[in-house]
């Protein structure tokens, strides 16, 4: 009897473990698998960190990507808010081009993409800079 319990609670590990892999896999840079709602919670800036976000600090950075090629940038500052428009496209590459209301262009990289994280990476006047999102 103790066999067939350790036994049982060994497969229960095993099922608890492979679920939780399957949950941070990699996924396809499709626009379904980009379409929902972001929230940065650490940036890479030429070489340092900034792990100061989230509403904990008082600053928020929410993007919205939406199925039809648009979306927002949402910027929360204690009582400031901003909030920018864009289009997007996405190249099979897995880069996208984004176009904001302002009429700026840029172009990022999907570093890496799961359920619960997006990792987008740019180059401007010669750094890189990279935001780290997770899922709301």
């Amino acid at each position: 009897m103790k066999k067939l319990v350790y036994a049982m609670l060994a497969l229960s590990l095993v099922a608890f473990v492979g679920c939780k892999k399957d949950k941070d896999k990699q996924k396809e840079v499709t626009v379904e698998n980009l379409v929902g709602t972001w929230e940065i919670y650490k940036t890479y800036d030429d070489g340092e960190w900034d792990t100061e976000w989230g509403v904990a600090v008082g600053y928020q950075s929410i993007l919205k990507i939406n199925a039809n090629g648009t979306g927002t940038m949402e910027t929360i500052e204690e009582e400031y808010r901003n909030t920018t428009s864009f289009t997007y496209k996405m190249a099979s590459s897995g880069t996208i081009t984004i176009t904001t209301s302002y009429g700026d262009t840029r172009q990022v990289k999907v570093k890496s993409l799961t359920d619960k994280e997006l990792v987008l990476e740019y180059s401007e006047y010669g750094a890189t800079y990279a935001e780290y999102y997770k899922r709301k």
